[in-house]
């Protein structure tokens, strides 16, 4: 009789993730996965044609943590600096790892498909930058103008971790 496991989906994530963290991107594969959830490699299929599959869902799962973190920052108002900081480091260790993993496996030919960076990423970054703003005071096409700056420049700093929250304060400031 066939094991039956409850929210296996979710634990192929946890586990994944688990892999990440601990041993890095590299170490996961569908074996190593499959051996450490004791299920077979082939039910890991099931739910992921590959482990490219699995850290885009890892992304997706990082990214909507960290926009609804930022949705909460809106609420309650926090200081746009501090707001700023929490992002950016939200983003270097959530996001970051993830998101570099992927970008080299869809440089790689015939590995895995990409994303619409715009929508996924952008887009909603933007919509809550500027509800950000807009809660700190600023007018509504001042933060419409500075929204898709500071995103540019959040997306920067993730990647450049020379660059910190006081350059982009910096640039606001000339805005």
């Amino acid at each position: 009789m066939p094991k039956i496991i409850e929210n296996l989906r979710n634990d192929i994530l946890s586990e994944s993730l688990k892999i990440i963290e601990d041993e890095g991107v590299d170490r996961l594969s569908i074996r190593h996965l499959s051996s450490r959830l004791d299920i077979a490699p082939s039910t890991v299929y099931n739910y992921y044609d590959s482990k490219e599959q699995i850290v885009g869902a890892l992304i997706k799962m990082r990214w909507e943590k960290a926009l609804d973190d930022i949705d909460n920052m809106c609420r309650k108002k926090i200081n746009i600096q501090t707001a700023l900081s929490e992002i950016v480091e939200n983003l270097r260790s959530g996001v970051r790892p993830l998101l570099q993993f992927h970008i080299a496996s869809v440089t790689e030919k015939g590995r895995g498909e990409g994303f619409d960076f715009n929508i996924i990423i952008l887009e909603p970054l933007n919509r809550r930058i500027k509800l950000m703003l807009s809660g700190q005071g600023y007018k509504d096409s001042e933060a419409e103008k500075m929204a898709p700056v500071l995103s540019r420049l959040l997306i920067t700093c993730m990647y450049d971790v020379d660059l910190g929250i006081d350059s982009i304060i910096e640039t606001v400031k000339k805005i």
